[in-house]
């Protein structure tokens, strides 16, 4: 009897989330950076660094990707359209989450505040980088193999790989055959 794990798990789905959101969030450290708006994740850890910053939201992001990996991964095959929808949703609340409640907290700004968090053009970065997110962690995330169940000649069910040969048929000519004839003529 042979166990096998399927290739879609918890664990290959947060390792890619974690790539997916350290991605997304080199996007989101150059924009918040231009925008202005990158200091509250410096303040996560009491400095004023932009260097710190880029640290910070690099670790958030890639922590934030594992978390999406791990529970919104299993919704995306591998096919960039459900990723760009699952990416929208995150991103709007990836924004909810950091820009209105935690880093204000933190920091020295209002809580809920949508213009002190930087307005509809921070709210636009968030929703870019969670479909960045998305589409990296579709695109080289794990695949989902579908394990079709056979029925063996032992009378039990297990579930595997269904592998599908064709098989070629020979296609032979008249021309391919070489016919060789020995004539013997005696005088």
């Amino acid at each position: 009897m042979s166990e096998y794990t399927p290739q879609v798990n918890l664990v290959s789905r947060t390792g890619a989330g974690v790539v997916g959101g350290v991605a997304g969030g080199l996007f989101l450290a150059l924009a918040l950076q231009i925008l202005g708006h990158i200091k509250p994740y410096a303040q996560l850890v009491g400095e004023t660094d932009a260097s710190t910053a880029w640290v910070m939201t690099l670790v958030v992001a890639g922590a934030g990707g594992g978390l999406f990996g791990a529970f919104l991964g299993k919704f995306i095959r591998g096919q960039i359209i459900p990723a760009v929808g699952v990416g929208l949703v995150y991103g709007m609340i990836t924004w909810v989450l950091l820009a209105l409640i935690v880093l204000p907290i933190r920091g020295d700004g209002g809580f809920l505040g949508i213009a002190d968090s930087g307005g509809i053009f921070v709210l636009g970065v968030y929703v870019i980088f969670g479909v960045a997110t998305s589409i990296v962690y579709a695109v080289f995330g794990p695949r989902r193999r579908h394990y079709y169940r056979r029925r063996r000649e032992y009378g039990f069910v297990m579930a595997m790989p269904s592998v599908s040969r064709r098989r070629r048929k020979s296609r032979r000519s008249h021309d391919d055959i070489d016919i060789d004839v020995d004539v013997d003529i005696d005088d």
